[in-house]
C-alpha cells in the first residue's frame, strides 16, 4: 500500500512540473542532403562493318562462227593479243569443217538463237540467209560512224560481197556495181579471192618447163597445163607407181568441191550456168560450149596426171597432199596458200609460186580467161544481243592496220580487200597477187547466191562427178543437168514468173 502512494506521488510531482515550466524554443538542424543524380555515360559500341561485295561484272564476250580457213587461228590471236584489251571484249572463234557450217547457221537462224554474235560466211549461202532474216543490215552503221563501204574496198567486188541480191554480170563487170549500191549492205569482205594455180617452179625447171630465160613458166591455156602435168607426172623411186602427180586438185561431191574445178573451164570456153534475169538453164548450161569445155576438164582424170582418188577428195585431201609433195602443180585458194607455206605444217613449204588460172583460146585467137569465186564475208547475227560490240569487232577487223598484220602474216593466206592495202599486195609471182589479178580483171565466177543454190548444186555436184570419172558422158551429164535444174528454177517460189 505504501508503495502504491509513493509511486503516486511521484508521478503527480511530474505532472506538475510538466505543467509549470515554459516550452522549450524549438531548433533548426540543417542537414546537407546529397541528391545523387543519375550520370549519362557516353558508351562507344564497335560495331563490325559487313562490306557486301558487289557481284562480280559479267565479262562480256563475242562469239563468231567462222570457217576451217588458215586465217581463223591467226584471227584468234589477233583478237586476244589487240582487240581485247583495248576493248574489254573476249572474243570466241570457233571454225568447224566447212561442210558443216552453212547447216549450222541455218540451224540458229530458224530458232533465232543468239548462241552467236558474227557469222564469217560464204557468198553463195547468201540469199537463204538474207531472205530468213538471219544478217543485221549494216548501212546504218557505216553512216554513224561516217565510213563509206563502196570506196574502202576494191570495186566490183566489194558491191558483189558485201550487198544482196546482186548478179553475177556485176562481179564479171559486164554490169555496172554503180547501179548496185542501192541494195542493202549486210556483209563486209572476210576474204577476197579466187581459186587460183599453185605450182613448184624448181620442178618445172627440171622438166624444162621454162621460157626464153629459162625460168619456170606456168601454163596460160588449157593445152599448155595438161601437156605440163604429164611431164610432171612422175615415178621417183621406179618402183612403177606414180609418187607425184602432175595435178593436184579436188573433184567429190561434198558441197561445191568438183564444180570449183570444173567451173573454170565451164566458163572460158563460152559457157554459163543460168540467164539470171529469165531463170532459164536449159540450152545455156548444156550447151556446146559447155560439152566442149567438160571433155577439157575430164581429160585431165582420162590421161591419168590427177590422182584417181581425186574424185573422193575435199579441203582436207588436197593440203595434206600438198604438205606431202603429192602433186607439182594444183588449184587451190588464197587462204590455202598460206598453209602449202608453212613449215609448221607443210614439207613443200617456200617451194611454191602461184599464177592466174590458164585460159582457153578459140581458133581465131580470142582469149577468155575464168576462175572460180570463192570469197566470204563477215555479217552480224540479226538476233545477237550484243549487236553495238559485233560492230565494234568488224570495224577493228577491217581497220587498215589488222588487215596489214593479216596480209602480212604467211600463215594467215590472207589477201585484204581494201583498196589502200591494193598495191602493197601485188607481187607478181605471190598468191595473193594471183587473186586480186583475177578479181580485178573480171575473171572471176560465181554460180548462183539465192535459196535454191543447194539442190541445184547437189544436182550439178552428182552428175560431174560421174562425167569426170568417166561413168557418164559429157553431153549426158550436162543435159541431165540443165533438165533437173530448169524444173527446180521453174517452180522455185523465188521465180518472178511465179510472183
Amino acid at each position: 500500500m505504501k508503495a502504491k502512494l509513493i509511486a503516486l506521488g511521484v508521478l503527480v510531482a511530474l505532472l506538475v512540473g510538466l505543467v509549470g515550466c515554459p516550452a522549450p524554443t524549438p531548433q533548426i538542424i540543417e542537414k546537407e542532403v546529397v541528391v545523387e543524380k543519375p550520370v549519362i555515360e557516353t558508351v562507344i559500341v564497335e560495331k563490325e562493318v559487313v562490306v557486301t561485295p558487289a557481284p562480280p561484272k559479267e565479262e562480256k564476250v563475242l562469239r563468231i562462227l567462222s570457217l576451217a580457213w588458215p586465217q581463223t587461228p591467226v584471227e584468234q590471236e589477233f583478237a586476244n593479243e589487240y582487240f581485247t584489251p583495248k576493248t574489254g571484249i573476249k572474243v570466241e572463234i570457233t571454225g568447224p569443217p566447212y561442210e558443216f557450217v552453212e547447216s549450222k547457221v541455218r540451224e540458229i537462224c530458224a530458232s533465232k538463237s543468239s548462241e552467236y554474235d558474227l557469222f564469217e560466211y560464204d557468198s553463195q549461202w547468201y540469199g537463204g540467209a538474207v531472205m530468213n532474216g538471219c544478217f543485221e543490215p549494216l548501212d546504218s552503221y557505216f553512216e554513224k560512224d561516217g565510213l563509206d563501204y563502196n570506196s574502202m574496198f576494191v570495186q566490183p567486188y566489194a558491191t558483189y560481197n558485201g550487198r544482196w541480191p546482186v548478179p553475177v554480170s556485176v562481179l564479171t563487170g559486164v554490169e555496172d556495181w554503180r547501179d548496185y549500191t542501192d541494195v542493202p549492205l549486210y556483209f563486209i569482205p572476210w576474204t577476197i579471192g579466187t581459186m587460183i594455180l599453185s605450182y613448184q617452179p624448181a620442178l618445172f625447171v627440171e622438166a624444162g618447163i621454162v621460157d626464153a630465160e629459162g625460168k619456170a613458166k606456168p601454163p596460160e591455156t588449157w593445152e599448155e597445163m595438161l601437156d605440163a602435168a604429164k611431164k610432171l607426172t612422175v615415178d621417183i623411186d621406179g618402183d612403177g607407181k606414180i609418187d607425184r602427180y602432175g595435178l593436184g586438185w579436188y573433184a567429190c561431191r561434198i558441197s561445191d568441191g568438183v564444180t570449183q574445178q570444173w567451173l573454170p573451164f565451164h566458163i572460158s570456153y563460152g559457157a554459163a550456168f543460168w540467164d539470171e534475169k529469165n531463170w532459164q538453164a536449159k540450152g545455156i548450161i548444156n550447151s556446146p560450149e559447155a560439152v566442149e569445155g567438160c571433155e577439157m576438164f575430164t581429160r585431165f582424170y582420162k590421161e591419168g596426171v590427177v590422182d584417181p582418188a581425186t574424185a573422193t577428195w575435199f579441203v582436207s585431201e588436197i593440203l595434206g597432199a600438198a604438205f606431202t609433195d603429192k602433186f607439182a602443180m594444183s588449184f587451190t585458194w588464197v587462204s590455202f596458200a598460206g598453209a602449202y607455206d608453212d613449215p609448221a605444217v607443210s614439207q613443200t613449204a617456200g617451194k611454191w609460186a602461184y599464177a592466174p588460172f590458164p585460159c582457153h583460146v578459140k581458133p581465131d585467137g580470142t582469149k577468155k580467161c575464168a576462175a572460180t569465186y570463192g570469197s566470204q564475208g563477215m555479217g552480224i547475227n540479226a538476233f545477237s544481243k550484243q549487236k553495238e560490240a559485233a560492230w565494234e569487232y568488224m570495224k577493228w577487223y577491217m581497220s587498215p592496220e589488222i588487215q596489214k598484220m593479216l596480209v602480212d602474216d604467211k600463215r594467215a593466206g590472207f589477201a585484204s580487200a581494201r583498196v589502200d592495202l591494193f598495191d602493197y599486195q601485188m607481187i607478181p609471182g605471190t598468191a595473193k597477187w594471183a587473186s586480186l589479178k583475177s578479181v580485178t580483171e573480171g575473171w572471176a565466177y560465181d554460180v548462183w547466191t539465192y535459196p535454191e543454190y543447194a539442190q541445184l548444186l547437189d544436182i550439178q555436184q552428182n552428175y560431174m562427178n560421174l562425167a569426170y570419172i568417166g561413168q557418164i558422158g559429157c553431153k549426158e551429164a550436162l543435159d541431165q543437168i540443165a533438165t533437173l535444174h530448169q524444173r527446180i528454177l521453174d517452180t522455185s517460189p523465188n521465180n518472178p514468173k511465179n510472183k
